[in-house]
């Protein structure tokens, strides 16, 4: 008789249940299974994007340097003055070495026959990992805040041609240039 009565019971309780809805453990395990996994996409999602915005970031902290560099370079050259058939260390631009350029300038303005002679020694080399401007006067580095792994100059039949590669952290990048001087000259 007991056995009977639990019986009713059990039977009864199902009857009690049965019209109340609820969620099983099968259920809920499928949606934590389905949170985790667009968790883990939108996470991988961040991830990436936090990389590219700090790789387009050191990109753009090179490119701000090398650009300074080159317009630098670039201003200086445009003033070298000489002729180009002037021995070494009077022409226009000298390349010693391809990491070294050195030009005179003329700081006159208009150039005449008197003040053509009047002339100052400016000079980019690379030492160590920068890139220094010289002009006689003082010495600076260019790019402080990057690492100049390359430095190349060529100087062409009237023009001044290289590249600057820069680092920083983990990104690299090249840039070339080209300058043209003035090969102002009086007989």
């Amino acid at each position: 008789m007991d056995i009977n009565r639990l019986l009713l019971r059990c039977t009864g309780m199902s009857r009690l249940f049965r019209n109340k809805t609820g969620i099983t453990l099968i259920e809920v395990v499928i949606a934590v299974l389905l949170m985790s996994v667009i968790f883990l996409g939108v996470s991988n999602l961040y991830v990436a994007s936090r990389k590219f915005y700090i790789a387009s970031s050191n990109k753009t902290i090179i490119g701000s340097e090398a650009q300074y560099a080159i317009q630098h370079i670039y201003k200086n050259v445009m003033q070298a003055i000489g002729d180009e058939t002037s021995p070494p260390g009077t022409s226009a631009i000298y390349v010693p070495s391809a990491e070294r350029v050195d030009f005179m300038i003329n700081n006159s303005d208009p150039i005449t026959r008197s003040n053509y002679s009047t002339v100052t020694m400016y000079s980019y080399y690379k030492s160590g990992d920068t890139l220094v401007f010289d002009d006689g006067v003082t010495t600076e580095s260019l790019i402080p805040k990057v690492t100049v792994t390359a430095v190349n100059f060529t100087k062409s039949t009237n023009a001044l041609t290289g590249y600057i590669t820069a680092s920083y952290n983990d990104q690299s990048l090249t840039f070339y240039f080209a300058c043209y001087p003035r090969l102002a000259s009086f007989n």
